[in-house]
């Protein structure tokens, strides 16, 4: 007779073989996949480890062209079960050819009978002989040999939970992220799918509204006011007992109140002893909490490693909502194996010198037993088996919290003082450490003593120091790991298997990730939240996903059948479409909207700034006919700026108009230019906003003396336009240094000729000084010009230049090209 068995994993059929085959197994292939043969109880075994599922669900071919499906009709589809991995269902076939029985020994919780269920289905194809089940929660020779001698009918209702879950979650995530996706791509260009997901979405949605309380926080200061004790050669704090005042008065009365306190009084002590239980068993949200919080791993990586230690037999099943042991658990036999093992030996033999009691939690949900180890061993036992580096850290948090949780609680004395400041109340507390109890093998939660030095009542311990401390309130933390699976584990967001694989889907979608043991939301994640926040909240809130998990649940228990669950299932998911549908508009202009700003505000050549009509972003478009400032809100804000038709166009960020212009521009090298308002150089606020880059005063009035370039010519001229120029060389790179003359005081400066190997020369350009005139009497160096208005011989670009405002680009003169005078310079110092 042969007997055909599907494990869940390969790894799992391979310790099933080794067990019941007492280590005579042959290994062969089927299917080109190792199945594993060996002889019990007389009858030949055929054990294979499928590749979890082997068959999923999917639309119908005609439906999965995006674009040409209204994604709400999916939500009327019944989708297909497809084989997805041909190998393996091939496998299934030949083996049940040959069976005369099967077993399915698949992992014993809603997705594991779901898995047997899909080998089943598949073997019914070719054969009718009998199933049966096979349940185990460990991979200990014990509990697979008891667990294959009472077999059991397979769960067909546990079976068919998993398979609601699976059609609901399809049609809500096809449907919504089909239709945010698309809605969105018709306002703004993206490639980026926006995925929208049952468990998914709320899950971000703790994330987001955490976010969102810490951007809306806003400080408030508050005053302590605190003491420094001294007795018996020790020091120690107390605060008033006002705790954070939030007034600056009223802490600033108190505290002069106790102005010139030099003691204390000791009004009353109180101690008392306080126990601290060891830990409740650990379920699988507790386990991930822990993982997170104490070894700094995430969520799916500790149920990784989790599963890897249960399939090497280190650890039992690590899915399961118990944190209640059954009252016949052999305790004394595994922690007899506990005390050989050096590490553990010291905690292991002081539970044995007392009856064994757990520490019990409440939740008994008859599926597994808590997460435990089913043996001891050591860290180099384990990091052999399980090639995952966290393998062995993962052991010991489990090892030492199944020995935790038999251990005694720990004791504590804490002190509390009441003083007395010239009748003002003071508080200090302290704790010590008298029995570490369960502590002592839990290192992770070792409480650390707050010491006191001994007082008595009534004494009175002088004053080192009284302090008045001015603080600010502190916003909101960022969620940690383990806070956000407290938070889907208390709202009915996934199950203990998928809690994981939800925050991990987050952060590829690029939502939300972690930084350390926080969970930071990304732009993407913050914009889809926000936008389905304020349009369809139902969506972000646990609602309705806790309603659709209590529907599985009910299939699982036998209380609704499968059809009943899947129709209201749908109802629930069409209610929350339906909203979707009738908040398009709004829901795709905000993240639309948001898309298009945070492409714009990575165009830093094109970024101008913010929309003062809509908060979207403001940035140059180009188009065939020409260029403007638009907004990213267009079309539902039209809010534009007409730009100058030619030149380059810089956007000068340390500059800011100050009749409040969007941004200023640099216009080729020629003028400025603010959006909103037009071309500096016709601004009467020019001057104050780019005042001229001064070489001295003028020496004909009380004006200063300024670099005026043009084209093909240069020379000073004066800011009040008094009429007086003065010549500076004609060729040569010129740099107005910060050095001044010390004959006549104007700055000096440097001049470069090109293509010329002479050293760089420091001069004064002044013809009225002493050094000016040494320079200007060497050959080539030009003479002094004079100018005034009134004469009809000044040049055209003196004349125009004089007009100008002082320091502003000269507009253009008998096609001559000028150039802003202060930023032909480069400063030196």
């Amino acid at each position: 007779m042969t007997v055909v068995a599907f494990a869940e994993k390969n790894k799992a059929a391979a310790q099933i073989a080794s067990i019941l085959g007492d280590g005579e197994v042959e290994k062969i292939s089927v299917e080109g996949l190792p199945v594993y043969e060996f002889k019990w109880k007389g009858e030949e075994w055929l054990v294979m480890g499928l590749s979890g599922h082997i068959m999923n669900y999917d639309f119908p071919e005609q439906y999965n062209k995006w674009s040409e499906v209204n994604p709400g009709v999916l939500l009327g589809v019944d989708p297909e079960k497809l084989v997805t991995r041909a190998d393996y269902a091939a496998a299934v076939k030949n083996l049940a050819k040959r069976a005369n029985r099967i077993v399915l020994a698949c992992d014993y919780d809603r997705e594991g009978e779901n898995i047997g269920f899909e080998a089943k289905t598949l073997a019914e194809e070719v054969t009718g002989v009998p199933v049966t089940r096979a349940r185990f929660s460990a991979l200990s020779p014990k509990e697979v040999r008891r667990a294959f001698e009472s077999l059991v009918d397979p769960d067909y209702n546990m079976a068919m939970a998993a398979e609601a879950r699976q059609i609901l979650d399809l049609k809500m995530g096809a449907a919504f992220t089909r239709f945010v996706t698309l809605s969105v791509r018709e306002k703004a260009r993206t490639k980026d799918i926006l995925s929208i997901g049952p468990c998914q979405t709320p899950t971000c949605g703790f994330v987001y509204e955490r976010e969102k309380a810490i951007r809306a926080f806003q400080a408030k200061d508050f005053w302590k006011i605190t003491a420094i004790f001294s007795a018996d050669g020790g020091e120690f704090e107390g605060t008033h007992r006002a705790g954070n005042i939030h007034e600056k008065e009223k802490a600033a009365e108190i505290f002069k109140r106790l102005k010139g306190a030099k003691e204390g009084l000791v009004a009353k002590k109180t101690v008392k002893e306080a126990k601290t239980s060891p830990p409740n068993p650990l379920n699988t949200t507790e386990f991930l909490k822990r993982a997170s919080k104490f070894l700094g791993i995430s969520p799916e990586l500790a149920l990784e490693v989790a599963e890897q230690l249960y399939l090497a037999g280190f650890t039992s099943y690590p899915r399961t909502e118990t944190n209640k042991y059954a009252d016949d658990f052999d305790f004394k036999s595994l922690v007899f194996d506990f005390a050989r093992q050096k590490e553990y030996k010291p905690f292991a033999e002081a539970i044995l010198i007392a009856p064994i009691v757990p520490k019990n939690g409440e939740k008994d949900a008859h599926d597994h037993p808590p997460i435990h180890p089913i043996r001891a061993a050591s860290r180099g036992e384990v990091s052999s088996a399980v090639n995952i580096p966290q393998a062995p850290e993962v052991y010991d948090l489990i090892a030492r919290h199944f020995l935790a949780n038999l251990m005694p609680a720990a004791v504590f004395e804490k002190t509390h003082l009441h003083l007395l400041v010239q009748e003002e109340p003071f508080d200090s507390s302290g704790t010590v450490l008298k029995d570490s109890g369960w502590l002592e093998a839990y290192p992770f939660e070792n409480k650390k003593d707050k010491l006191l030095p001994f007082v008595a009542e009534g004494q009175k311990p002088g004053i080192k120091k009284l302090s008045n401390t001015k603080s600010k309130t502190s916003p909101p933390k960022k969620l940690t790991e383990a806070e956000l699976l407290t938070l889907m584990d208390k709202n009915g967001i996934g199950t203990k298997a998928t809690a994981p694989s939800h925050i991990e889907t987050n952060k590829k979608r690029g939502y939300f990730e972690t930084k350390g043991k926080t969970v930071s939301i990304l732009d993407t994640g913050f914009t889809l939240m926000e936008g389905l926040s304020l349009t369809v909240p139902i969506l972000v809130r646990p609602d309705i996903r806790a309603k659709i998990e209590a529907l599985i649940q009910e299939v699982e228990d036998g209380k609704k059948e499968f059809e009943a669950a899947l129709d209201e299932g749908t109802a629930l998911i069409r209610e929350m479409y339906a909203q979707l549908e009738a908040n398009k508009k709004e829901l795709t202009s905000r993240i639309a909207g948001t898309i298009k700003d945070e492409a714009a505000l990575e165009d830093k050549k094109n970024y101008i700034g913010t929309c003062k009509a809509c908060g979207h972003v403001l940035r140059i478009v180009q188009t065939d006919s020409g260029r403007f400032v638009g907004c990213t809100g267009y079309p539902d804000c039209r809010n534009s700026h007409p730009l100058p038709k030619t030149g380059a166009l810089t956007v000068l960020r340390s500059k800011e108009c100050k009749k409040e212009g969007a941004a200023v521009l640099k216009v080729g090298n020629k003028y400025n230019w603010s959006v909103g308002i037009g071309p500096c150089f016709t601004c009467d606020l020019e001057k104050e906003c780019y005042p001229p880059e001064t070489v001295g005063p003028c020496p004909e009035c009380d004006g200063s003396m300024f670099l005026i370039t043009f084209k093909d010519s240069r020379f000073l001229g004066c800011t009040r336009r008094c009429g007086y120029t003065h010549s500076v060389p004609k060729t040569g790179k010129l740099t107005l240094l910060d050095r001044t003359c010390e004959s006549c005081g104007w700055k000096l400066f440097r001049l470069k000729e090109e293509g010329n190997e002479s050293p760089e020369e420091d001069f004064c350009v002044n013809r009225r000084c002493k050094e000016g005139r040494q320079y200007w009497r060497k050959p080539g160096t030009g003479t002094e010009t004079r100018i005034k208005k009134e004469k009809a011989s000044v040049s055209p670009a003196a004349s125009s230049a004089a007009s100008l405002p002082a320091g502003s680009a000269a507009s253009p003169v008998r096609g001559r090209t000028p150039k802003v005078s202060a930023a032909s310079l480069k400063k030196s110092k």
